[in-house]
């Protein structure tokens, strides 16, 4: 008689601050997706002696209610001192700098392409959304930058046309001193040279094509199923309920079987096998990624506003180990 198959382990995630397309949500400038991977006795353990720290009276232990009380953040801090090492990781973004890779990706990708030159390889297209991220602020006119990075946006997001896109990119070119800064000027006259590119993308954009372009939570759930795969082999993904994750979940489940662009001839890294969804109150794993999703996002948000939260730099010292992957400026420290 052969033996029954054991069952693949679990790994339970959920998110924190996701604003869906909106990238430059100014009350949300951090997006977090945390995945745990614990039994389930020992997760029960943890939640239960922190619900046991609780006034009776409260309702289901959600970050955002237990990180405003002191009693709650200690609570938080002695659960997260309980988390084995590994069993805990989180992929975190940066929304304003995602617009930037966005927009390379969306526009400048397409275009080197086409003229046989792979951006992806060496890192190439993070370096240009580096470059336009931290010197455009500062080489041009601040508010023609932050007005090209909205118009982007809503241009994705089918708010604007395609010319008033490309209107908001040559007033900000015009505000660079080209006489100071002539070579970042050119990368912004680089732009203009997508408008190709944009039109045919606008095109599938109305079609219904390219859905959830922009949302941070497709690439950051598959970034940190990677890293899981990496250590646990084939396992499952629990995430709490998600109409974006569910319309991508076939997709994230089948990524092994596409071409990676950032190393031509070979296929895409291997994440989860299989993408399922379940209410957080029937596992205690996914309350535990609520809390541990949210702690990174008030952390890196910390970081992102330069603001002196004094319990996000008593999170540093638990959470920072547990970022696999971040598409941030120079990384989460800067």
């Amino acid at each position: 008689m052969n033996a029954p198959l054991a069952s693949p382990p679990v790994v339970y995630a959920d998110e924190s601050s996701n604003s869906g397309q909106n990238l430059l949500d100014p009350d949300q400038p951090v997006f977090t997706v945390a995945g745990v991977h614990l039994s389930d006795e020992l997760a029960a353990s943890i939640v239960d002696e922190v619900r046991a720290q609780l006034p009776p009276t409260q309702g289901e232990p959600k970050y955002g209610s237990l990180a405003r009380s002191s009693r709650g953040r200690k609570a938080l801090m002695r659960a997260f001192e309980q988390l084995p090492e590994g069993s805990t990781r989180s992929s975190l973004v940066h929304k304003p700098f995602m617009v930037m890779t966005k927009l390379v990706d969306v526009l400048v990708e397409p275009l080197a392409h086409a003229d046989g030159f792979n951006l992806y390889e060496n890192k190439q297209a993070l370096a240009l959304a580096e470059l336009l991220h931290m010197c455009g602020p500062v080489f041009g006119d601040v508010a023609a930058y932050r007005q090209m990075q909205q118009a982007f946006v809503d241009w994705v997001r089918q708010r604007v046309s395609t010319d008033d896109l490309f209107a908001a990119v040559a007033a900000y070119k015009k505000s660079i001193p080209v006489l100071q800064h002539s070579d970042f000027a050119q990368q912004i006259e680089l732009l203009e040279y997508c408008r190709g590119v944009a039109d045919e993308t606008a095109a599938d954009l109305a079609a219904g094509e390219q859905r959830d372009l922009l949302d941070p939570a497709v690439t950051s759930i598959y970034c940190l199923c990677v890293s899981f795969r990496e250590s646990l082999g084939q396992f499952r993904l629990v995430h709490d309920a998600s109409k974006v994750i569910d319309r991508h979940a076939t997709t994230l489940s089948r990524a092994h079987l596409l071409p990676d662009p950032a190393r031509p001839g070979h296929l895409s890294r291997p994440a989860a096998t299989q993408i399922d969804f379940a209410d957080s109150k029937a596992h205690p794993q996914l309350q535990l990624a609520d809390w541990a999703a949210g702690a990174v996002r008030q952390w890196a948000a910390h970081l992102a506003v330069g603001g002196g939260d004094r319990f996000a730099q008593d999170l540093e010292r638990v959470v920072r180990p547990w970022v696999v992957e971040a598409i941030w400026p120079s990384g989460p420290e800067s």
